[in-house]
C-alpha cells in the first residue's frame, strides 16, 4: 500500500513539474507575442478643418460606438480589470490623462487604422482590423472631430496583461491586440453615399464586421469577455421596417431586447436612414448568394 501511495505522489510531482513548466512556456511565448512592438511608419496626413468635416466626424464617432468604451465624451474609461488582464480605453482629450495634446495625425491614423501606439505596441480591444477600411476621407474626418473634444482630467491606470492573459496569448494567437489582424490589402475605395447595396457593403465593413466577422455570418467580437455575436443574414429576410427596430431600438423580429453592452444599438440608432437602408440592402445581396 505504502508503495502504491509513493507511487501516486510521484506521479502527481512529476504532473505537477509538468504544468508548471508548461505555465512558464506559455507565460513566455504569450508575454513576448504581447509585448513585441510593430514598426508603422505613418507620415502626418492632412486633416481636414471644416464645419462640415467635423460635424461628420462626430456622427462617424457616435455610430461607431467610441463612447461605449472610450466613455460618454471620450474621457477614457477603465474596461474591466479581472485576473487575466487590467484593460483602460485611453482618454482621448487633451486634458490630464489624456493624449489630445500629444498625438500628431500620424499617430492617430495609425491607432486608429492599425490598433498600434507611438511606441508601436498593440491596443487592447481596438478593432482596427476593421476601422483599417475606413476611407481616407471618413478617417479623416473622425480625427478632425476628436482635435475638437473639450479637454478633461482623467487619469487612468495602465492597460495590464496579467499572468493568466500571458498565458492565454501563449495558446491563442488572436487574443490580446488585434493590430496582428489588420489586414495588408488595399482597402476599398469610398462608394458614393445612399441608400444602395454597394455603400452599405461598405458602411457594414467598417462596424458591423467588428464584432459578426468579415461575412457578418457571425463570430467572437474583440472584446473576449462577450458573448458570441450571431449571423446579420436572418435579418435579410424580414423587413426593412424590422431590421431598422433592431438598429434602432435593439428589438429583434422575435421580440427580443439586444443587450446594449454586446449590441450598441443606442450608438448605432442613430444611423441616417440611407445607412440603415443601405446595410439592410447589403445584406439582401449576401442572403441571395
Amino acid at each position: 500500500m505504502k508503495k502504491v501511495i509513493l507511487l501516486i505522489l510521484r506521479i502527481a510531482g512529476v504532473i505537477i513539474v509538468l504544468l508548471v513548466l508548461l505555465g512558464g512556456y506559455l507565460n513566455w511565448k504569450g508575454g513576448s507575442r504581447l509585448s513585441e512592438p510593430y514598426s508603422l511608419d505613418y507620415d502626418d496626413a492632412f486633416i481636414p478643418g471644416d464645419s462640415l468635416s467635423i460635424a461628420n466626424g462626430e456622427y462617424l464617432t457616435a455610430i461607431h460606438a467610441c463612447a461605449t468604451c472610450h466613455g460618454t465624451v471620450l474621457e477614457g474609461d477603465l474596461l474591466m480589470d479581472a485576473p487575466p488582464f487590467r484593460v483602460s480605453a485611453t482618454n482621448l482629450t487633451g486634458g490630464a490623462g489624456g493624449i489630445g495634446n500629444s498625438y500628431t495625425d500620424g499617430d492617430w491614423l495609425r491607432a486608429i487604422r492599425h490598433g498600434v501606439n507611438p511606441d508601436g505596441q498593440g491596443i487592447m480591444i481596438m478593432p482596427s482590423d476593421v476601422y483599417y477600411a475606413l476611407s481616407d476621407e471618413d478617417v479623416g474626418d473622425m480625427i478632425a472631430y476628436i482635435k475638437t473634444l473639450a479637454p478633461v482630467d482623467n487619469e487612468l491606470p495602465t492597460t495590464v496583461i496579467k499572468l493568466m492573459g500571458r498565458m492565454i496569448a501563449g495558446i491563442d494567437e488572436n487574443f490580446g491586440s488585434p493590430a496582428s489582424l489588420v489586414p495588408e490589402e488595399p482597402r476599398m475605395s469610398m462608394p458614393e453615399r445612399g441608400p444602395a447595396s454597394e455603400y452599405g457593403k461598405y458602411r457594414s465593413g467598417t462596424y458591423c464586421a467588428a464584432c459578426h466577422g468579415a461575412d457578418l455570418s457571425g463570430a467572437q467580437p474583440p472584446d473576449p469577455s462577450s458573448p458570441f455575436a450571431p449571423g446579420l443574414l436572418p435579418y435579410a429576410a424580414g423587413s426593412l421596417e424590422s431590421f431598422t427596430a433592431a438598429v434602432r431600438l435593439g428589438s429583434t423580429p422575435d421580440g427580443r431586447r439586444l443587450d446594449p453592452v454586446y449590441m450598441p444599438w443606442p450608438s448605432l440608432g442613430q444611423m441616417t436612414d440611407q445607412d440603415v437602408e443601405a446595410i439592410y440592402l447589403y445584406l439582401r445581396t449576401l442572403a441571395d448568394h
